[in-house]
């Protein structure tokens, strides 16, 4: 079950798009629970990352759809974000929170499910698990939530975005096995980096740059042109994405 929030601050578009969503979930025999929220304060109240979905109006008195967007990106990478709006140019305000997607009002059925589709296909491509063995044990770890994993002492460290640290057997190799997405690159011997985590990368010394490791890390000299075309390919496709929702709002 896939469980929405609609924010509005209208309540006749909180109880339209409700029912658009509810119409979705009929025609294609899938289960969604529906909570409505009538201001951003009453969601940012209520929020313990128990959506993953948010469709919020860009334009509430008090908290707007945008800022709260933010401030909720500060603590939930993961949730996809849909903005409604009745203009057009709040469109790139969505840049700075990842948003999937927006619907403009007046809502129709067929742009709702057009989101509604992306923003799972959105949920399903993130939401795929390494498994971690240790001891002989097994945890999985969601691929969304790990930096990087690193070779120290003959174990693998797994460095993961709530600042836990996990360790495992194996090596980086069986590691990349997993990774049927290619959201994993191996940019030194010692270390694996999740694409998605690299805010930059710099090429003296040859560093990448991921969150919770100021230092960077160490890409080898003979990985690093390999590295720039991967991260390059995997930039590209996430500008394209973005351009794609930019132009269906255009």
């Amino acid at each position: 079950m896939f469980h929405i929030a609609v924010c509005d601050d209208e309540k006749k578009y909180c109880e339209e798009m409700q029912q658009k969503i509810k119409q979705y979930a009929e025609k294609n025999d899938c289960e969604i629970c529906v909570d409505c929220y009538y201001s951003g304060e009453a969601l940012w109240l209520a929020y313990e990352k128990q959506y993953d979905i948010l469709i919020l109006d860009v334009e509430m008195t008090g908290i707007d759809g945008v800022h709260l967007a933010e401030n909720i990106r500060k603590t939930d990478e993961e949730v996809v974000i849909i903005f409604s709006t009745s203009h057009r140019q709040y469109a790139l305000d969505g840049y700075r929170v990842e948003a999937s997607g927006y619907i403009v009002k007046p809502f129709s059925e067929e742009t709702v499910g057009r989101e509604l589709e992306k923003a799972f296909r959105r949920i399903r491509e993130s939401s795929y698990d390494l498994a971690v063995s240790f001891n002989g044990e097994v945890t999985m770890i969601a691929m969304s939530q790990l930096l990087y994993v690193e070779v120290y002492r003959h174990k693998l460290i797994y460095h993961l975005a709530d600042g836990r640290k996990l360790r495992g057997t194996g090596s980086l190799k069986e590691v990349k096995k997993q990774d049927v997405k290619d959201l994993l690159v191996q940019t030194h011997k010692s270390f694996l980096v999740n694409l998605m985590w690299i805010t930059s990368y710099q090429s003296s010394p040859h560093l990448a740059f991921v969150k919770g490791r100021e230092d960077g890390v160490p890409i080898s000299k003979y990985r690093y042109d390999e590295f720039v075309e991967t991260y390059m390919e995997y930039y590209r496709r996430k500008l394209t994405r973005l351009s794609e929702t930019d132009r269906q709002k255009g």
